[in-house]
């Protein structure tokens, strides 16, 4: 989802594509893109093969968001979360890649007792869970990989994104928000499951392109790490006030409460890149619903 939607902001912009897939849903990368591009078949887990994927296109930047969320196989998740980012950095090394972007997340922070407002600098702590563990197990392995080998880095934390998704990789908040809004859609009773938090910071993917996109054609990283969300909190009760703005009178379901997140801090991505999310709540969902029904 990630990777289709920042492709069609790039080639907005005039910049070549070229997507490196396992198993790609053509249907959707058509219906994101708007455009036929360049597809490469091939699986993170195997070095040579994108090697030479990156021989055959030679990219000045490599936008590394392939991922698993939630697996229930540590090893597996472990496999394709830090081994394959491990040889996404090593070809990119090999081959003399400018740039490598790494999709990271807003996961790695400690979460014990956080501020109202979550920068950069904030300690990360995995949690002792698979995903978030791989996550911050990433961004320090690249750190040194980059330092070491002397190409740019640079890791955006993604809050919590949802849109019009696939989903192939996990990602509990973007599935139960597209399980609402068909619900809703359908005049059924929708559901707001565990992946919409009481609060958090609650991203449309298309703001995360545009912010990958600045990342992207910075003439100069500042930073390594850039906090990408919308700086504010929306909670279960905004939801449920935008979607009856959108649609009616739209009826919830709430069986499990998840706790409340903070915000990311977004100051140092608007500051040294330009970022400005577009999207609030309401104007997310409506653009996401619009999606759908465009489908």
């Amino acid at each position: 989802m990630i990777g289709c939607y920042t492709a069609r902001e790039l080639i907005a912009v005039g910049d070549g594509v070229t997507f490196f897939d396992l198993a790609p849903q053509l249907d959707y990368v058509h219906h994101v893109a708007q455009k036929v591009l360049p597809m490469v078949r091939g699986d993170i887990r195997e070095l040579p093969a994108l090697v030479e994927a990156i021989q055959s296109t030679r990219p000045d930047c490599v936008i590394h968001t392939a991922g698993l969320q939630g697996s229930r196989a540590p090893y597996y998740g472990f496999q394709v979360n830090l081994v394959a980012t491990l040889n996404v950095a090593e070809a990119v090394r090999l081959c003399g890649v400018k740039r490598l972007v790494h999709a990271s997340s807003q996961g790695v922070y400690d979460l014990k007792n956080p501020p109202e407002k979550i920068a950069e600098d904030w300690p990360s702590n995995g949690g002792g869970r698979v995903y978030q563990a791989s996550k911050v197990a990433c961004d320090e392995v690249l750190t040194a990989y980059a330092a070491y080998y002397n190409f740019e880095l640079a890791l955006p934390r993604f809050a919590s994104v949802y849109g019009y998704g696939p989903y192939t990789g996990g990602g509990n908040v973007g599935i139960d928000m597209h399980a609402m809004l068909t619900a809703a859609l359908a005049g059924r009773l929708a559901p707001m499951g565990p992946g919409i938090a009481d609060r958090n910071d609650f991203v449309y993917v298309k703001d995360i392109a545009q912010g990958l996109r600045s990342i992207t054609h910075a003439p100069r990283l500042e930073h390594q790490v850039y906090n990408l969300g919308t700086g504010v909190c929306a909670s279960v009760h905004d939801i449920q006030l935008a979607l009856r703005r959108i649609l009616g009178d739209v009826q919830f379901s709430r069986d499990v409460s998840t706790r409340p997140r903070p915000a990311l801090d977004i100051s140092r991505a608007r500051k040294e890149l330009g970022y400005e999310p577009h999207f609030d709540i309401e104007s997310g969902l409506r653009d996401f619903i619009a999606e759908m029904q465009r489908k």
